[in-house]
């Protein structure tokens, strides 16, 4: 499907800037309810929850209302619904791929389920100078790390020193090893995978994600960052050589920049989504804004994100296409509950006609 952007237009709507919430989605004509305007399978990066992998399909989000799925591959970590879930699967990450997550599945699978950081409740957002430190405070590993590893390369190749011409030392193999025996935080790594194994089949479509509206402070807490900087640490030590060069602070940080504000939530389709599997970022689909009383009703098939009007929308040119950002249960809150949910996960103080009783 052709990519949303500003000045792209269908038979139903055109993107415009606005001066209040950057880009968003207007209606060009009327529109009857239950219209179909929009269709975003462009995924980019998805992350499924470690606990629901068993009973939530790797490849087309199926869910057996809580049973385990009867195809599960224990190499990469993932279960699947069919033979033909999991061959799409296999096809979409190749070889790399799979080598990539068998080494993440090996990782995770040595360490005990209590490998885990405390965390404590109310913990402030980091602010721009903490991000930048906290990631500055791992270059040095980090840089000892790839010479381990590019030593890795020489010997393969049948060489005695590294690519860059400086030998792997004792340095930086124990550098290596450090990083191994820090702390794990699978869902961080997954999310991280999900963007580097993205970057590297797609490179082409990396603006696509350059694009979007960012959060130049994404990490909710000190510890989600710091979870962050040691998945960093983590995949350079174990991710296949192929993917080092993605393998960056900047690369990382740019994932969780753009994903902080658009990411959509994959829950179950079958009671409503009372259960929450994970998140994905479908760029296309991120320029609908936020209303609590929305026009527009989105729902999930598979991989690819629907969008419905869920009323008539009138012959007046230039009313807003909006979804909402709220669950169905959380739609049902009342003002002030919905004011302060919205700040804390999307950083906006909502204003929609609901909110202001217009």
């Amino acid at each position: 499907m052709q990519t949303l952007a500003v000045g792209s237009s269908s038979p139903f709507f055109e993107i415009r800037h606005t001066p209040h919430s950057g880009r968003a989605i207007f209606a060009t004509r009327a529109i009857p309810a239950d219209t179909l305007v929009w269709r975003s399978d462009d995924l980019t990066l998805s992350v499924l929850l470690r606990a629901y992998r068993r009973e939530v399909c790797g490849q087309c989000f199926g869910y057996e209302h809580g049973h385990d799925l009867n195809i599960r591959n224990q190499t990469v970590g993932f279960a699947f619904c069919n033979e033909e879930c999991q061959n799409k699967w296999k096809e979409w990450h190749g070889d790399i791929g799979v080598q990539a997550w068998t080494a993440v599945e090996k990782l995770v699978k040595g360490r005990s389920k209590e490998d885990n950081e405390m965390v404590d409740a109310d913990l402030p957002r980091p602010k721009s100078k903490e991000i930048i430190a906290q990631w500055e405070s791992v270059a040095t590993q980090a840089a000892l790390i790839r010479v381990a590893r590019q030593g890795e390369r020489a010997v393969n190749n049948g060489a005695v020193e590294a690519n860059d011409g400086v030998a792997a030392t004792k340095q930086h193999r124990k550098a290596l090893q450090k990083a191994l025996q820090q702390l794990l935080s699978p869902d961080v790594m997954c999310f991280c995978v999900c963007g580097i194994l993205w970057k590297y089949a797609k490179p082409a479509e990396w603006d696509r994600l350059l694009a979007l509206a960012v959060d130049t402070t994404p990490y909710p807490d000190a510890y989600d960052l710091r979870a962050h900087t040691r998945t960093y640490l983590h995949l350079l030590a174990i991710l296949p050589l192929a993917l080092l060069p993605i393998v960056t602070a900047e690369t990382l940080f740019l994932l969780s920049s753009r994903d902080s504000h658009n990411a959509f939530g994959i829950r179950s389709l079958e009671d409503d989504g009372s259960e929450f599997f994970g998140y994905g970022c479908w760029p296309a689909a991120s320029y609908f804004n936020h209303s609590c009383g929305p026009t527009i009703e989105k729902r999930r098939v598979g991989r690819t994100w629907e969008f419905r009007v869920g009323r008539d929308v009138g012959v007046g040119k230039g009313e807003e296409l909006s979804i909402t950002y709220l669950s169905n249960e959380e739609r049902k809150w009342n003002r002030g509950q919905r004011v302060a949910l919205l700040k804390k996960n999307w950083g906006f103080d909502c204003a929609c006609a609901r909110c202001e009783g217009l």
